[in-house]
């Protein structure tokens, strides 16, 4: 089961443009890339993306090593 707290939505993430599909998708973590498996997973919160005029949103997910950010 994820975690999910309103405060990581603060966690200051990588540059989308840097991390690879499946970090974008939340497959693997968004710091050391390792595959997240149920039971691992810390969720970030959904961010907004922006490019030009087109907005969406991604859901970036970390293992449990790293909940709030890159250590």
């Amino acid at each position: 089961m994820a975690t999910t707290t309103d405060d990581l939505t603060a966690v200051e993430l990588p540059r989308i443009g840097t991390l690879t599909q499946r970090q974008q998708r939340g497959q693997d973590c968004v710091w050391c890339g390792i595959t997240l498996a149920a039971g691992t997973v810390t969720d970030l919160g959904p961010r907004r993306y922006r490019r030009a005029d087109w907005v969406t949103y991604w859901f970036p997910r970390a293992c449990k090593k790293h909940p709030r950010g890159e250590q």
